[in-house]
């Protein structure tokens, strides 16, 4: 009678191993599920909304530039945007109405360097036609590398490196 119990006992201890071993595995399994389309919808969806964003952010004309980066400034996480708006009413728009600066930005290539379910990195090559009071363009090439935050299902960009 004994062993009997010590037997179901055994069992049952056994069985609920086994059931919270199958649990974490099957959580594992689909957590890591999750985060693979995660990664791949950020890898889907990136390169075109860097593609139209970079040069909202980079393009203004200096009859319209408190406009153009107002414009900009929803694309952008909430710390980025007021380091952003900090730079661009101490440097960029007192410069853009001085020189009289009208910039054309277009991107012409973008490759996703590392992408998660809520983060990722772009590099983006973008091409910039400066041209000031003396009329004379300045074109310019650059390489900057993008990284993007997911905030409330809406990818935003969270800083811009120059590579």
């Amino acid at each position: 009678m004994r062993w009997r119990r010590r037997l179901l006992v055994v069992t049952g201890c056994l069985l609920a191993l086994v059931f919270i071993g199958l649990s974490a595995a099957g959580g594992w399994f689909y957590w890591a599920r999750v985060q693979a389309r995660g990664e791949q919808a950020a890898r889907a969806v990136l390169p075109a909304l860097a593609t139209k964003e970079i040069p909202q952010v980079f393009a203004y004309d200096y009859q319209t530039v408190e406009r153009s980066l107002s414009d900009a400034y929803p694309l952008l996480t909430p710390d980025y945007r007021q380091e952003f708006r900090k730079s661009a009413n101490a440097q960029i728009i007192p410069e853009a109405k001085k020189r009289e600066v009208v910039v054309q930005a277009s991107v012409v290539g973008v490759g996703v360097m590392s992408a998660k379910r809520d983060s990722a990195s772009v590099m983006v090559y973008m091409n910039r036609t400066v041209t000031d009071k003396s009329r004379q363009p300045l074109y310019d090439g650059s390489r900057l590398r993008v990284d993007f935050k997911k905030i409330d299902k809406q990818w935003l960009i969270a800083y811009i490196t120059p590579i």
